[in-house]
């Protein structure tokens, strides 16, 4: 690759690596003259010339970088310039994909750094060749038109380089027919015993990352990667010993790293493991046991123990510490039939040990379930006589959960804190690390994900203000109406209501960001009533009914949208232009109070003296309220109004927090200026500086 004189000067390793960056972000610089789009940003080099320390000194940063801050770039930068060997996390696959497909490939044209890069996903992402010769010679496939797809899928899989599933965009993400044709951990056939594995995406996939100086991965595949790591001295084929570890989208961490880890089972998994044990039976070892009888029966044990569920109290949708379920013990004999019934068809699948690779790998994935199941068992049977031990189940370092869903009971072993596991897995790692979001802190204050993850104070804690002008490119406005009460009906009746006349001025072009689904359905009822009534003039978008990236897709094409979602839409949803000019939430995102992970992690900080609320729950709703805010306002460009429906940040104490931890819109309560914004924009300009 020939360099022009201006990227050799960049690349020169004698000249110091602040001096190179600073040269590569100059007005005149190679990131000017080469990516389209480009201007200068002060936050941006300065948090590139943070990195470029922290990689000088093995250090650790925790970089908090407003919309707009161009992170991207400002870490990519002096990884690539330092000529280190990188890893970047992120927490969902389009931030992958943009890394992998755009930042990337931008970056490199433009400082001549030809490094090898990768993209690593998770199994489920890539097609597996043995699954997909299985399905074709099965002849079980989930829909009607299902032949259609699997020969669009074949097709891909002969012709694609990397069998990435989101390269077809033929076949739905979400079409059933792709778990019958990717692998997960535990019915992947591995080294020895897949036929296909010298042809595996996945292998190649991962020997690919091992040979990479920049490998982009996920924050669940991560953790497995490191924990394999700990456990082995060998690599286990996943992913470079880094110098440097950027976790991008840092604030999901903690949450992904609470689920990955603890444990669970759940009547879905046990279900799942029959219903495969049934067709593996009678298709390669018809003669080895008496498969459906085996199969009824688990399936049968696994419906009483859900009645019986439901039986003590319990309903779709709860989510309880056990230690809040009175009659939990009730469930110890159905649990008991259920193990047994469990037992007898891995006994079976044992004694058919080395007819088949499928079922030899079952067999496996079948102990693991049912090891976990027999750590609940003890438990049960101490609520049932009477005599559970309170002390280590409340005050322990872990809290057991049950959640009941419309398919399947989950039993949960939770750790109330993880930051020790991960501390250790940073130390056995090394290297530099990088922190990074536009959300970690609450008023500037990092302590509460600091310690989550077991963050030292030998860090550095820094924060870039966002580029925007917000003051003149956006409004706060907070109707005058009640503080939400226990009645989360009434509340969303009352947000409808105050704040249709802005929907009505901003032409539709609105998100709704609801705190919970009840309220997702509340209001999408209310707005429907409106629309009806004035002749339907926006387009009404809710949650569940569609994907989705198909609705945030359509309410960009359609440009005059209203759509209501719940959490999920609240971060990792990016529509520029006129398309949003307006985000309403209905209130301060506090977790529930009857979350039984939260709940028992408030327990853990009252029993020290500390104050939860303080230390854990608002810091944890100003960072999800700052990712929903962040939806509005996403170029130079954007302008728009954020609507917060909570006048608790007026009239609690910790309301100021709140208000400091948002961008720094022109705020008022007036209705009558929150509609001049819309509609007399001019008059609303010059009066920016009159309350």
């Amino acid at each position: 690759m020939s360099r022009t004189l201006e990227q050799s000067v960049l690349l020169d390793v004698q000249t110091p690596l602040s001096e190179r960056i600073t040269a590569a972000f100059s007005s005149g610089g190679a990131l000017a003259k080469s990516v389209t789009g480009y201007r200068p940003r002060e936050g941006q080099t300065a948090f590139s010339l943070e990195v470029a320390k922290t990689i000088e000194s093995s250090g650790t940063l925790i970089a908090e970088a407003g919309t707009g801050t161009g992170k991207t770039f400002a870490y990519l930068t002096p990884a690539l310039l330092a000529g280190v060997t990188c890893v970047i996390s992120t927490a969902g696959k389009p931030l992958q994909d943009q890394l992998f497909k755009k930042d990337l490939p931008a970056l490199q044209k433009a400082l001549g750094t030809p490094v090898r890069v990768s993209l690593l996903k998770g199994r489920a992402n890539y097609v597996c060749l043995y699954r997909l010769e299985l399905a074709r010679s099965g002849g079980m496939l989930p829909e009607q038109n299902s032949y259609v797809k699997l020969r669009l899928i074949e097709r891909f899989a002969h012709t694609s380089q990397t069998g990435d599933r989101s390269e077809l965009g033929s076949v739905p993400e979400d079409d059933r027919l792709w778990p019958m044709v990717t692998s997960t951990r535990e019915n992947c056939l591995g080294k020895e015993r897949c036929p296909k594995y010298d042809e595996c995406f996945v292998k190649k996939a991962r020997e690919a990352a091992l040979e990479s100086q920049v490998v982009v991965v996920n924050h669940h595949l991560y953790l497995s990667s490191m924990a394999l790591r700990q456990q082995s001295d060998a690599i286990d084929g996943m992913l470079p010993k880094a110098s440097l570890t950027v976790i991008d989208e840092a604030h999901q961490l903690p949450g992904i790293a609470s689920n990955f880890f603890g444990t669970s089972f759940s009547t879905y998994e046990i279900e799942d493991v029959a219903n495969e044990a049934r067709m593996l039976g009678r298709l390669k070892a018809q003669d080895g046991a008496a498969w459906d009888t085996l199969h009824d029966a688990a399936v049968k044990a696994v419906r009483e123990l859900r009645l019986a569920v439901h039986g003590i109290g319990l309903q779709e949708g709860d989510r309880k510490a056990i230690w809040d379920v009175p009659r939990f013990g009730e469930l110890s004999p159905g649990l008991g039939r259920l193990i047994q019934t469990f037992a007898d068809l891995g006994e079976a699948l044992h004694a058919n040990k080395g007819r088949d690779n499928d079922i030899d790998t079952l067999a496996e994935r079948h102990a693991q379930v049912l090891d976990e199941m027999k750590l609940w068992e003890p438990i049960l049977k101490q609520f049932r006589d009477g005599k559970p031990e309170d002390g280590k189940i409340k005050t322990g370092e872990r809290v057991r959960w049950i959640e009941v869903t419309q398919t399947s009971v989950r039993f949960n072993n939770t750790p109330l804190s993880f930051s020790d596991e991960f501390k250790k897995l940073r130390e056995a790692e090394g290297g530099s690390w990088v922190f990074t979001s536009a959300t970690l802190s609450s008023d500037g204050d990092f302590s509460h994900f600091k310690s989550e993850l077991g963050i030292g104070d030998d860090c550095r804690s820094l924060t870039w203000d966002s580029p925007f002008k917000y003051w003149e490119q956006g409004c706060f406005y907070l109707p005058r109406i009640p503080a939400p009460a226990n009645n989360t009906i009434e509340h969303t009746r009352r947000v409808v209501e105050a704040t249709w006349p802005i929907i009505r001025a901003a032409g539709g072009r609105t998100f709704l960001l609801c705190t919970s689904l009840a309220a997702v359905e509340e209001a999408s009822r209310c707005l429907a009533a409106k629309l009806e009534s004035n002749g339907y003039p926006f387009p009404l978008l809710v949650q569940g009914s569609r994907p989705k990236m198909a609705l945030i897709e359509e309410f960009r094409n359609v440009g005059n949208a209203i759509l209501v979602g719940s959490m999920s839409f609240w971060e990792g949803v990016d529509v520029k232009g006129d398309a949003l000019s307006l985000v309403i939430i209905d209130k301060i995102p506090f977790a529930p109070p009857n979350d039984p992970v939260g709940a028992a992690r408030c327990e853990a900080i009252r029993e020290k003296g500390g104050n939860p609320f303080f230390m854990m729950t608002l810091p944890e709703a100003v960072i999800s309220l700052k990712q929903g805010a962040g939806r509005l306002i996403r170029s130079e460009e954007d302008r728009g109004m954020l609507v917060l429906c909570d006048s608790r940040v007026v009239e609690k104490g910790y309301g100021q927090t709140v208000i400091r931890s948002l961008p720094d819109f022109f705020k008022t309560r007036r209705e009558e200026k929150a509609l001049q914004f819309f509609l007399a924009p001019a008059q609303f300009a010059e009066g920016l500086y009159r309350r």
